[in-house]
């Protein structure tokens, strides 16, 4: 069975909508807002409407009777004089409730408006921030991976390598399909943040796959040993995974990755 989705209410239209779909709610509303004594208020006027109604025909009953019965008329209408005039005062309380109630419900209204709006300015603000915090970041990788291509013979100083050449993206697409990576994979590996064909000691051919970080996370030693281990595979040659960076986080497995820091 399908569970019914929550009523979710983000302005008065929206309460409007509500109450008329759902009379029971306007109801309970109307009980909360009113009280039980205030809504029995039209009842008792009803009831008072009712005796006054029969005092009158009593009153005209005893017209047609006897002095004492006209005495006794004049009482009554005395007495009918005094219920009117109770009744007039309920009337007045009433209405002097009614207008409470009607500004409670045009204050409570306003609340409601400037909470959507407050909540409506919140959330614009936090995507605002959202994205300053990610176009800040982009900025930053950005100025990092332009830093290390520009330094590729400092990367291969420090790893002891010499010789260093930039493999071009052609290349790395040619070593895709000869691998038959899926296009995910194909895709990841093309777009490595740099690679490089350098000679070792031995004047031995090694290749670096570099990943580039401004905080290198665990993320990035991943994709670096991914990248060298299909290097590998490809050419037959060795391959190290590198990571490059001004900073990285801690408790990060270095296993296979050489660690290459990137100054100011």
């Amino acid at each position: 069975m399908t569970q019914a989705s929550p009523t979710v209410i983000n302005d008065i239209a929206d309460l409007y909508r509500i109450l008329d779909e759902q009379p029971e709610w306007a109801e309970a509303i109307r009980s909360r807002l009113l009280g039980s004594e205030l809504l029995s208020v039209p009842q008792r006027l009803d009831q008072l409407t009712e005796q006054i109604n029969e005092l009158r025909e009593v009153v005209s009953q005893l017209a047609a009777t006897t002095a004492e019965n006209t005495r006794q008329f004049a009482e009554l209408r005395e007495t009918v004089s005094q219920l009117t005039a109770t009744a007039a005062e309920h009337t007045r309380q009433f209405t002097e409730l009614r207008e409470t109630v009607s500004q409670l419900t045009a204050a409570a209204e306003e609340n409601t408006r400037q909470v959507a709006e407050l909540r409506r300015i919140t959330e614009l603000q936090t995507r605002r921030m959202n994205r300053m915090e990610t176009d800040i970041g982009k900025v930053k990788g950005i100025g990092a991976q332009i830093r290390a291509e520009q330094t590729i013979a400092v990367i291969a100083d420090e790893l002891e390598l010499f010789n260093p050449v930039q493999v071009p993206t052609a290349e790395l697409v040619k070593f895709a399909h000869q691998l038959k990576l899926d296009r995910s994979a194909r895709s990841s590996f093309i777009r490595a943040d740099l690679v490089f064909l350098a000679q070792d000691a031995h004047q031995s051919p090694i290749y670096c796959a570099v990943e580039v970080s401004w905080t290198v996370a665990h993320r990035d030693l991943q994709r670096a040993r991914r990248n060298a281990e299909l290097l590998k595979q490809a050419t037959g040659t060795t391959a190290q995974a590198v990571v490059a960076g001004e900073r990285y986080e801690e408790h990060l497995n270095w296993t296979g990755v050489a660690w290459c820091e990137l100054e100011d």
